[in-house]
């Protein structure tokens, strides 16, 4: 059996952002996840829970990724009915698979305000 690289862990990352249940997949059955929404961490199963919870994803736009020596990061946005939004997803890689996820998200605004 080969080992997924970090990179075919990120490309698999962006494709969950449209199929939530590809996460499972791409991680550690004991990775966790931690959103800065509601700073607070849980299993995937959780986060996968809540997301179906809330209806789903949103659809995400201009979604890329760049590799680290520890996993690598995506950065994404949505339209929400809120605001537009800005996320960056840190992912550590172990063994081929993510064993922590933090999402940062940040709405959009004109910081001269």
């Amino acid at each position: 059996m080969s080992t997924t690289t970090h990179e075919e862990l990120a490309k698999g990352w962006i494709r969950a952002l449209s199929d939530v249940e590809v996460f499972y997949s791409l991680c550690a059955d004991d990775c966790k996840v931690w959103h800065s929404a509601d700073d607070k961490w849980m299993t995937v199963k959780e986060a996968i829970d809540a997301v179906h919870e809330r209806g789903g994803l949103p659809t995400f736009e201009n979604s890329r990724y760049t590799l680290t020596d520890k996993g690598f990061f995506v950065q994404t946005s949505a339209t929400l009915a809120a605001a537009r939004v800005h996320l960056i997803q840190v992912v550590t890689v172990k063994d081929g698979k993510a064993v922590s996820a933090e999402e940062y998200i940040g709405p959009e605004m004109d910081i001269a305000v």
